[in-house]
């Protein structure tokens, strides 16, 4: 790898455009060249430039250091972090960038390009994110990826990743020198930081951490293994045999409960029925009270119907009287309108002789107008001349003023500027006069430094040596009270030892789980045997109730028989009465239309008129015009005869579909029942094989303390046999329950005893564990003693060393300024601040010299500007006044026109005038137009309005004739139909859809009196329908001896579910034990493979911790970093046989991280590292720096290498002896760049890269040589 070139621009102080061409010019031929400049000038920037544009990071600023402060100004917006790169920027500028050409690896030449700027291309702008690109110089193509892919690839090219780069290209020596003289703990973190060895140290700490965990882990399953608690085959069988019996008790319990809810749900749907059909004959109460309050609106109904035919006469007289109002107003609005337009044709009149008397006296005045505008005209036009002029000169006076104030301006600032100049020389010299004393501190100001950063460095190594030595010794005295107070914790825990051990002996924990075992056993046949019990009272029960019942469905089978009999005798003797009937109704009721016909003439006898003949007899008598009382008695009598056989026939009718329908009905019952009574013979025969199975079972059992009687089950048992056998299986069921409390009590006692044994025991194992970690922790704290003592040691030596260190920094410093100021300005100040104000000092110094130069300079350049500006001044004043006295005669005679032309015409425009006059007379023509228009237009619309009048005068005459003939019509209605105008106007008001809507609602009251009928008997039947499961719910009520009270049934439900729940519990409590056993067997399975699995593990960490691992990680790193110095020494004795052979470094026995030195000419003499010179040390180092770039990487193929300051503390011959090893480096092909500030070194270099300040903070690039 080999740079090219390097090109920037707007890079801190170098803000002008550079490049420094390493391969052409008289650098391609110098195989070493110097980088020279003053402090501040920039030389250090190169090398950040460099760094820049390849990997956009700066070796001074650490992209991980913890100073994430904002710089910047209080009021700037823009600030950006103390450690990003983009603060290169120089203040003031709005881009920057840094360019480096060079050879790849692989000897492809390559341009990497770097680039920052703000928002807007404007110094204000916001600071954007910084740009960086690759490209290939022999293809010009670029590479694409993103940053991190363009990192990467520049690092393929180099072959140094950038913390390589700059340990091989740009050789860190300044920092082998305090690595040199720094203790063992600063000696081994500077070299993790030279060497990149900072990972030795994290693998010792993650080698360490994960042996713990995994031995950890490994603790962790051991106790979660013996945590686990594992059932027995007996245990699992007992369990098993269990969970069946309940799951058997759970399903009985849910069908009785089934059964009590169905039966209630019938109750409930009675109650229902019988509420609902009262509902039905209130609604239909209802429906025809409605109908009866509704017998006005009958009668509404048919008046309008009977005056339905006046609708059309009633229609046309509205319509009559509505025209005849219309063309009333007609007339009277055409009346009065006519009335106004004529008075308003007179003043029209009127108007259009004003206007032609006013029209000819303004044509008279135009014509006397138009000679004085002519006049006007030519003194304007002589005015405007006069203007011209003035207008001219005004402007060549304005711009000959607009100069003179230039360069009044100009004259007064250059006079400022002499005074200003003037005033800051003399301060300038008065600021020199004071400080000469800087200048002996410029001179030695590299020296002051040098001595200032040994001493301050010296001094903090002491006090964190100080520091380190107080928290040892009481990190000493806390590891001693923590020795004791495990002493006591061992103590104690052995006494709690020997009680638990005699507390477990008095008790055997296998026989009292043998024993727990047996009394389980005879528990779970107890429960068998109550379960057996409890099922055989359960048959009992139901086969006593199956009894009762089917005694009772047989009476009501006989009482059926008995009824159907009589209904069919009732329905032979109704079929003649039947027949009767019907005919005398048939009879009556031809007679009754016969009747009817006659009296259907009645309409035609009120249209009769006496005296005049009937059109059907031809009598002029009418006796029955108005009544006949004879014929309508006779048809009375018909009908009422009628209705009572009609009645009959109905009651008749009825009475034989209700008995028709209850012989269907009990037949149907009766079959009903017989089935019923056989379906209870079959199951009377199922319970007694049930009971007789279950009483096998029952004296299958062998316990013994149980006594049962023998009993003989047969179908034709009757009910007291059945007391008797429940009496004693209840009895010993109650036996069998007290034995099982009995062997639960005492099974429970003996839990407790066994738990009590088993938390003993695993106490006893708690606390052997403690003592093995309380043993390996007193171990610890052992061996941690022993390493604090022996750090106090190593510290207190260290601070010895480094004391006389700062004794001679201290008397050097005092050589230099002559007394002790220093010292207090540095106590005050601090390092920092008393560099900076020295530097301060000495660049203000420089400043006053470079600004008295400049003074001076600018003093001389002014004296010939103001002597010329002063002439110019003094002539345009003159110019001025002769054009302004020509100025003032123009004037005047503009003046004198414009009186004219006032007398003349007045002071407004002539074309004014003119357009004013002429548009008057223009617009009294057009007015004069416009009101004989009017006044025509007018004339018409009268004519039309006499027209109009004469028509509505007629239309109304038509329409008054109209409605009188209407009026007679309506007349004559309200007499025929014997209503009033108001009564037949009210009917006749309401419409079609009045109409309808009265028919709607009146058919809705008849419809719902039907419908309410009909429902009321449909919930009649629907009760009869629905009293047989009603009596079968009373009956199941009865036999389980429950009421029909509802609070009753509810308990006995809440009893029932309760005991549900019960047996429920019961189930889920033995299914989880079940299904906790299984878990526990199969975790059990899996933590064993686990365990051995982390076994392994656990073995292969702990190894690995023992030969690399540390809490600290100092294990693996003082064998890693003892291996890299020896490498770093090798490599450093080859230089050093170049640069001093007098010299080898060696490292100290016994001590891997320490150094000495073999002195060949003192009889290889060891010497400490101390005891070397400044020159001395800087070969050294520089010897160290070589070996490191070799480690770094391979420096054949580095063709670029940079040496930063050091040189100045070597004598001629040693200096002459590191130029030729320079030399000689070189000479292989490499080019070596130098930054010194040595005269004799960039004397004895040809080629120099010169940075020179230019003053205010900038400074260029010069190439010499």
């Amino acid at each position: 790898m080999r740079i090219l070139a390097l090109r920037g621009e707007n890079l801190a102080s170098l803000q002008t455009k550079f490049e420094i061409d390493f391969a052409g010019g008289r650098l391609a031929d110098a195989g070493l060249f110097a980088i020279t400049g003053k402090t501040g000038a920039g030389k250090s920037t190169l090398l950040d430039a460099i760094c820049l544009a390849l990997y956009d990071r700066i070796p001074r600023l650490q992209s991980n250091k913890k100073n994430d402060a904002e710089i910047g100004r209080d009021s700037d917006e823009n600030r950006i972090k103390a450690n990003d790169v983009r603060s290169i920027l120089s203040r003031g500028k709005a881009d920057g960038f840094a360019e480096v050409d060079f050879i790849a690896n692989d000897g492809s030449q390559w341009r990497s390009h770097w680039q920052v700027r703000r928002a807007r291309g404007r110094a204000e702008g916001k600071m954007q994110a910084a740009e960086q690109w690759l490209e290939n110089l022999e293809t010009g193509q670029r590479f694409a990826g993103k940053k991190q892919e363009l990192q990467a690839e520049i690092e393929r090219l180099i072959g140094l990743s950038f913390d390589q780069f700059r340990r091989a290209v740009m050789l860190p020596q300044g920092e082998f020198a305090a690595f040199l003289k720094a203790g063992a703990d600063e000696r081994a973190t500077l070299l993790e930081r030279m060497t990149g060895g900072e990972i030795y140290g994290r693998l010792s700490i993650a080698a360490h951490e994960r042996a713990k965990d995994e031995k950890l882990k490994l603790t962790q399953l051991q106790a979660k293994l013996g945590d686990i608690a594992l059932l027995t085959d007996e245990e699992q069988q007992l369990l098993t045999n269990q969970l069946a019996t309940t799951r058997e008790q759970v399903n009985r319990q849910q069908q009785q409960l089934e059964q009590l809810k169905y039966h209630q749900d019938v109750i409930v749907n009675a109650a229902k029925l019988t509420q609902r059909s009262a509902e039905s004959e209130q609604q239909l109460s209802q429906a025809k009270q409605a109908q009866q309050l509704a017998e006005p609106r009958y009668v509404q109904l048919q008046k309008y119907e009977q005056a339905l035919p006046a609708r059309g006469d009633f229609t046309l007289l509205a319509q009559a009287k509505q025209q005849v109002n219309k063309w009333q107003q007609t007339l009277q609005a055409t009346i009065t309108a006519l009335t106004a337009k004529q008075h308003q044709q007179v003043v029209l009149q009127d108007n259009v002789q004003q206007g032609q008397q006013q029209l000819t006296q303004k044509q008279q005045a135009l014509t006397e107008l138009e000679p004085k505008l002519k006049q006007a005209a030519s003194i304007e036009q002589q005015r405007a001349g006069l203007q011209q002029q003035n207008v001219e000169l005004q402007q060549q006076l304005a711009e000959l003023n607009n100069q003179l104030t230039a360069q009044r301006q100009q004259l007064a600032s250059q006079q400022q500027q002499q005074q200003l100049a003037q005033s800051q020389q003399q301060q300038v010299q008065a600021a020199l006069a004071q400080t000469q004393a800087v200048k002996a501190l410029a001179e030695q100001q590299n020296a002051i430094k040098d001595n200032l950063n040994q001493f301050q460095h010296a001094q903090s190594q002491i006090e964190q040596l100080q520091t380190e030595i107080k928290q040892r010794q009481t990190a000493l005295a806390t590891i001693t009270q923590q020795q004791t107070k495990l002493d006591q914790q061992l103590s104690a825990l052995d006494q709690r030892q020997q009680q638990l051990t005699q507390q477990t002996a008095a008790h055997d924990l296998t026989v009292l789980e043998q024993c727990q075992d047996q009394q389980r056993q005879h528990y779970g046949a107890y429960q068998q045997l109550s379960g057996l019990l409890k099922e055989s009272l359960f048959g009992l029960d139901k086969w006593h109730g199956v009894l009762q019942q089917r005694d009772k469905f047989q009476l009501q089978l006989q009482g059926l028989v008995s009824h159907i009999a009589s209904c069919e005798q009732r329905l032979t003797a109704l079929m003649p009465q039947l027949l009767q009937l019907n005919a005398q109704h048939k009879e009556v009721e031809l007679q009754l239309n016969q009747s009817r016909a006659v009296m259907n003439l009645t309409d035609y006898r009120a249209q009769l008129i006496e005296g005049e003949s009937c059109p059907l007899c031809g009598s002029k008598e009418h006796p029955y015009q108005q009544h006949n009382p004879q014929v309508e008695t006779i048809i009375s009598q018909q009908q009422q005869r009628l209705q009572q056989l009609a009645q009959q026939l109905q009651d008749a009718h009825a009475e034989q579909r209700q008995l028709t329908q209850s012989v269907a009905q009990d037949k149907q019952r009766q079959t009903e029942l017989e089935q019923d009574i056989v379906g209870f013979n079959n199951s009377i025969e199922t319970l007694v094989k049930q009971q007789q199975c279950q009483w096998t079972d029952l004296m299958a059992t062998d316990l013994n303390s149980i006594s049962l009687a023998e009993i003989v089950l047969a179908t034709d048992s009757d009910v007291a046999q059945l007391a008797h056998y429940q009496a004693s299986w209840s009895q010993a069921l109650e036996n069998a329950a007290a034995q099982m409390q009995h062997i639960k009590t005492e099974g429970e006692q003996r839990k407790l005893l066994i738990e009590n044994v088993k938390q003993q025991q695993h106490q006893l194992q708690q606390l052997s564990q403690q003592q093995a970690e309380l043993k390996d922790q007193s171990h610890l704290l052992t061996q941690q003693q022993t390493q604090a003592q022996e750090q106090l040691n190593a510290f207190s030596a260290q601070v010895s060393s480094l004391q006389y260190v700062v004794d001679e920094r201290q008397q050097a410093l005092m050589t230099i300024y002559g007394n002790d100021s220093w010292l207090t300005g540095l106590a005050q100040q601090g390092k920092a601040g008393f560099i900076a104000d020295l530097e301060r000092q000495i660049e203000h110094y420089q400043t006053n010299i470079e600004q008295q130069q400049q003074l001076e300079k600018q003093l001389i350049e002014l004296a010939p500007v103001l002597a010329t500006l002063t002439n110019s001044v003094q002539h345009g004043d003159q110019q001025a006044t002769e054009i302004g006295a020509k100025v003032t005669r123009l004037v005047e005679e503009q003046q004198g026109c414009w009186q004219q032309r006032m007398a003349l015409i007045g002071e407004a425009p002539l074309a004014t005038i003119e357009h004013a006059a002429k548009a008057d007379v223009e617009a009294q023509q057009q007015q004069c137009q416009q009101r004989q228009t009017q006044l025509h237009q007018l004339a018409e619309v009268i004519a039309a309005d006499v027209a109009k009048q004469h028509h509505a005068t007629q239309q109304l005459a038509e329409f008054e004739t109209a409605q009188q003939q209407l009026q007679q019509q309506w007349q004559a209605w309200l007499q025929k139909l014997a209503l009033t105008d108001a009564e037949l106007t009210e009917l006749l008001s309401h419409d079609e859809t009045w109409l309808q809507h009265l028919r709607s609602e009146l058919k809705q009251l008849e419809q719902a009196v039907a419908q309410g009928e009909t429902i009321v008997k449909e919930r009649h039947q629907a009760q009869v329908d629905f009293e047989p499961s009603v009596e079968l719910a009373q009956l199941w009520f009865s036999d389980h001896e429950m009421s029909d009270d509802v609070v009753m049934q509810q308990q006995m439900l809440t009893q029932w579910q309760a005991e549900k729940l019960q047996l429920d519990d019961q189930v889920f409590q033995l299914r989880q034990r079940l299904e906790q056993g299984e878990q526990a067997q199969q975790q059990a399975g899996d933590l064993r493979n686990a365990l051995a699995a982390q076994q392994t593990q656990t073995e292969l960490w702990l190894q690995m911790n023992e030969l690399i691992g540390s809490a600290t990680g100092n294990k693996f790193r003082t064998l890693a970093q003892g291996l890299t110095l020896q490498q770093l020494v090798l490599a450093a004795n080859e230089h050093l046989q170049d640069l001093a052979p007098r010299y080898a470094l060696q490292p100290v026995p016994g001590s891997p991280l320490a150094l000495q030195v073999i002195d060949h000419d003192m009889g290889d003499e060891v010497r400490s590292v101390e005891s070397l010179s400044g020159g001395e040390s800087f070969l050294v180092s520089l010897s160290l720096a070589l070996a490191l770039a070799s480690l770094a990487a391979d420096t054949r193929q580095l063709g670029s290498l940079f040496i930063d300051e050091g040189f100045g503390t070597l004598d001629p011959e040693s200096l002459e002896m590191a130029l030729a090893c320079l030399d000689a480096l070189q000479a292989d092909g490499r080019q070596i760049g130098v930054i010194s500030h040595v005269g004799t070194l960039v004397e004895r270099i040809g080629v120099q890269v010169a940075v020179e300040a230019m003053g205010g903070g900038r400074s260029q690039i010069v190439i010499k040589g």
